[in-house]
């Protein structure tokens, strides 16, 4: 059991800035302003920036203590990536992501935890959540309102998105399944308590972000190919295309129409006690078309299924490695962890009703 705490632990204090929103706790959304144009000029700020660092002469060091000398970039692609990455790809919390919960720029609606939907869970349950009290705040792009969280979402794990895809020369579906696996344990349903179907959504459209800087390979969502955000020309990387977020962000960002999962049956009590209304019949089907059933919550607010489970994705993300033994004892770490958070909250309330007594 101890080894059971320490993984929580560490996990809880990797991402103790993993934010949930709560979309059902904000009665005037349709008050809110656009952000759009002020979201974008922030991403094509950063993206010009980007650029004068991949254009920059990279220092080439020579044996030691011998001067450095200059050598043209020459368009070199990691260089690029590595820009984009230095300046949109921030972890933890991205760049895009802060801005939008502190730019005066920027009308948002804000909850405070002890007012929204989780105001009940327990740290036991919830690490990440109720030691941050970390909520998102909810803005408005276009005609959609989205968590903040989900521009971090968007670049930071849309790159992950990327990276698990061998920069879109490999398998889309290593991306999806290294999705629910963050989703499953360390971004959600283990620290938080809530898979977020809308984070998936967020990640993939940052696939698409990332995929058209350059746009060497199809659409991963239209299958057709788009004009890239970068182009080189004279032997300099130079703006393309204009990236506008209403590219990618649609209902199924929204938590409360591609609503969440939670871990138990106790965390989805204590959610449906503040009367959450969930809009699934607004999910934009058609146009992720054989995509969203992994991408969509098709069953509204309810308790995360078997098949969803980190031993169950896990076995599919690596199925040479994950024989029957190893499901059955990851699932049974898994199990053993939910007992001693039951346990700490008997715990926690016998406690508390002891010092109520007068």
């Amino acid at each position: 059991m101890k080894a059971l705490i320490a993984v929580l632990a560490l996990s809880t204090t990797a991402f103790l800035y993993a934010a949930e929103v709560d979309h059902f706790s904000q009665p005037e959304l349709d008050t809110l302003t656009d952000s759009r144009n002020a979201l974008n000029a922030e991403v094509a700020q950063r993206i010009d920036r980007a650029l004068v660092r991949a254009n920059r002469n990279e220092p080439h060091l020579k044996p030691r203590k011998v001067q450095r000398v200059p050598v043209r970039s020459r368009c070199n692609v990691d260089r690029l990536y590595d820009s984009f990455r230095v300046l949109l790809a921030r972890p933890l919390v991205g760049q895009v992501e802060s801005y939008a919960e502190q730019s005066p720029d920027i009308e948002r609606l804000s909850t405070l935890f002890q007012d929204s939907v989780y105001h009940e869970f327990t740290w036991p349950h919830s690490p990440s959540l109720v030691l941050s009290e970390r909520v998102a705040s909810v803005v408005r792009v276009g005609d959609d309102y989205v968590g903040t969280d989900k521009f971090g979402h968007f670049f930071t794990e849309g790159y992950s998105y990327f990276e698990e895809t061998e920069q879109m020369h490999g398998s889309l579906k290593n991306a999806l399944l290294f999705g629910e696996w963050t989703e499953s344990v360390y971004f959600g349903a283990e620290t938080t308590g809530v898979y977020s179907f809308a984070d998936l959504v967020a990640n993939f459209q940052g696939l698409r972000f990332w995929n058209r800087i350059l746009s060497e390979h199809p659409d991963p969502l239209t299958e057709s190919p788009l004009a890239p955000y970068v182009l080189c020309e004279n032997e300099r990387w130079v703006i393309g295309d204009a990236f506008d977020w209403l590219d990618y962000v649609d209902p199924a960002w929204n938590e409360s129409v591609n609503c969440s999962m939670l871990r138990t049956d106790a965390l989805l009590g204590k959610v449906m006690t503040s009367r959450p209304e969930c809009r699934a019949e607004a999910l934009p089907w058609e146009r992720y078309g054989a995509l969203a059933p992994m991408l969509f919550n098709q069953k509204g607010l309810s308790v995360l299924p078997a098949y969803l489970q980190p031993e169950a994705i896990l076995a599919l993300r690596h199925p040479e490695l994950m024989t029957e033994p190893r499901i059955r004892l990851f699932k049974d770490i898994r199990e053993r962890l939910e007992r001693w958070r039951i346990r700490r909250d008997v715990r926690r309330e016998a406690r508390s009703r002891k010092t109520e007594k007068p």
